[in-house]
C-alpha cells in the first residue's frame, strides 16, 4: 500500500480488500461531488462516460453502480491503467481529446461525467456541444466558477486566462461564472440546465437532453412549415451548427420561449426565439439536437398547456438523391385558386395561387413545402394527392403587398427548387 500511495493519487479509492489508498481528494470528498447529482445508486443497464477521469474513482463508482463504463482522458494515466487491473475493472479506457472526439468515436450515453474539465479547455462550447452530442439522457458537469455561493452574478462572464493566471497553471484557459456556465450548457444543446449547487468555487450542473414536464391536455398546434432558420431551405446537417425555424399556429395570446417545447428526432429542442406572426401565428427558431443519426426525423412542438402538435419530417445529412429519389420536381400549371384563370393569379384579400406539379415525393406535407413568388416566400396551405399524371395540387394563400406584374414562380421543398416559371400578377 505504501508503495502504490508513494505513486501520488489525486483520488482516494477503496480497494477490493477493503483497504483505502489514500489520495489528495478524500473518499469523504470524492462522495460529496458525486452526490450533488441526481444519479441513481442503481444504474445497470445504463451506459456512462466519465470525461476526465484522472484516476478513475468516478469510473469506477459508475461500474460499482451496475453501469457500463466508457473512461476518457486527454493524456494516459498509469494510474488508472494501474488501479484497472487491482479493481479488476472491466472500465473500457480512451485516451482522447474532447474537442477532437465526437459521437461517432466513441457512441452515444445515457449518463455523461464531465468533471474539472470545462475550465482546462481553450474551446469549451465546442467541448460542451460533444459531449450534448455524446448524451441520451443527461449529463453531470462540474467546473470552476469565477463566483462564489449564492451572490450570484446575473449576466454571463467568461474571464480568459492567457497564462498562468489561474493557479498558476498554463491549462487553466477559461474561467465561466455560473450563468454563463448555463448559459453554455444551453447553447450547446441541452433543455434543462438546473443548477445543483457551488461549493467553494465548483458549481455542479445537471443538464438533461429531454423535457421533463409531460404534453398537456389542451389541443396541440397545428405546425405548417420547418426550415434551416438561417439558409432558409431544407438543408439541415447534425455535423453543423443548425438552427431550426418552426411555423406554427395556435390561439394564444402570448408565448415566450420558455413555454415553447419542440422535439427534434425524439430530442427536445429549446427555443431561442419566439415571434407573432399576427392572429394565432408563431415562429420558433431552435437548434438542431446535436448528434442526429443521417436519416428523416420528425419534428413536433407544443406549447405548456398543449399536446403535441402533428409531425413534419426533416432530411439530415442526406444527399440530394437521397432526399429525392433523383426526381426533379416541376411545375406543369399554375392558376389562380379561385378563377382558375391559367397562369394569371388575382391580388387582393384572399388571393390564391393553385400549381401543378410533379416530381414531389409522398414524403411532403405542406409543413416542408413552400411557393416562392418572386422573393416571397409563400407556405402551402394545400398538398393533393398524386393524380393519374403524376402531378400534385400545391395552394398557398398570397399575403397583401404583392405587387401587380410578372413574377418568377417556384416551388421549394428540402433544398429542392423547382424551374421558374412565369405567373401574372393582376
Amino acid at each position: 500500500m505504501a508503495e502504490l500511495e508513494a505513486l501520488g493519487y489525486y483520488h482516494s479509492i477503496e480497494l477490493p480488500d477493503g483497504a483505502v489508498l489514500q489520495g489528495l481528494q478524500s473518499l469523504d470528498h470524492l462522495h460529496l461531488r458525486i452526490s450533488q447529482f441526481p444519479i441513481p445508486a442503481d444504474i445497470r443497464g445504463k451506459r456512462v462516460l466519465d470525461i476526465g477521469a484522472w484516476d478513475g474513482w468516478f469510473s469506477f463508482e459508475m461500474e460499482r453502480r451496475g453501469a457500463q463504463v466508457m473512461a476518457i482522458d486527454l493524456v494516459k494515466s498509469e494510474n488508472f491503467v494501474r488501479l484497472r487491473e487491482l479493481m479488476k475493472s472491466k472500465v473500457e479506457y480512451v485516451v482522447g481529446d474532447i474537442c477532437r472526439l465526437t459521437s461517432r468515436d466513441l457512441g452515444r450515453f445515457d449518463i455523461v461525467l464531465f468533471f474539472g474539465v470545462l475550465y482546462h479547455l481553450k474551446h469549451p462550447l465546442l467541448a460542451l456541444e460533444h459531449v450534448c452530442e455524446m448524451t441520451l439522457d443527461m449529463a453531470c458537469i462540474e467546473s470552476y466558477v469565477i463566483d462564489r455561493g449564492e451572490n450570484l452574478d446575473t449576466v454571463p462572464v467568461l474571464e480568459f486566462y492567457e497564462g498562468t493566471e489561474l493557479r498558476g497553471q498554463f491549462d487553466n484557459w477559461v474561467g465561466p461564472n455560473v450563468p454563463c456556465l448555463l448559459a453554455m450548457a444551453r447553447t450547446a444543446g441541452f433543455v434543462e440546465v438546473e443548477l445543483e449547487s457551488v461549493l467553494a468555487e465548483r458549481a455542479h450542473v445537471t443538464c438533461r437532453r429531454h423535457w421533463s414536464a409531460p404534453p398537456g391536455t389542451a389541443p396541440g398546434p397545428l405546425l405548417l412549415f420547418v426550415e434551416n432558420a438561417v439558409s432558409r431551405d431544407h438543408h439541415f446537417s447534425a455535423a453543423e451548427d443548425h438552427y431550426v425555424s418552426l411555423w406554427f399556429t395556435i390561439e394564444h395570446s402570448a408565448l415566450n420561449i420558455g413555454e415553447v417545447f419542440a422535439e427534434i428526432g425524439g430530442f427536445a429542442a429549446g427555443a431561442v426565439q419566439i415571434i407573432s406572426q399576427g392572429k394565432d401565428g408563431w415562429q420558433s427558431v431552435c437548434k438542431l439536437p446535436p448528434g442526429l443519426n443521417p436519416g428523416w426525423h420528425d419534428v413536433r412542438v407544443r406549447v405548456a398547456d398543449s399536446d403535441y402538435s402533428n409531425p413534419v419530417r426533416i432530411p439530415v445529412d442526406l444527399s440530394l438523391a437521397e432526399i429525392t429519389g433523383s426526381v426533379c420536381v416541376k411545375i406543369h400549371l399554375v392558376t389562380d385558386g379561385k378563377t382558375w384563370d391559367r397562369w394569371k393569379v388575382n391580388l387582393g384579400v384572399g388571393a390564391c395561387l393553385s400549381l401543378w406539379a410533379e416530381g414531389i415525393p409522398l414524403g411532403c406535407t405542406c409543413a416542408t413545402l413552400r411557393v416562392m413568388v418572386g422573393d416571397t416566400a409563400i407556405p402551402a396551405v394545400y398538398l393533393s394527392p398524386i393524380d393519374p399524371d403524376g402531378l400534385r395540387q400545391v395552394n398557398a394563400m398570397l399575403p397583401l403587398g404583392l405587387r401587380p406584374g410578372t413574377v418568377k414562380v417556384q416551388l421549394q421543398y428540402w433544398g429542392v427548387s423547382s424551374e421558374p416559371v412565369e405567373v401574372a400578377l393582376v
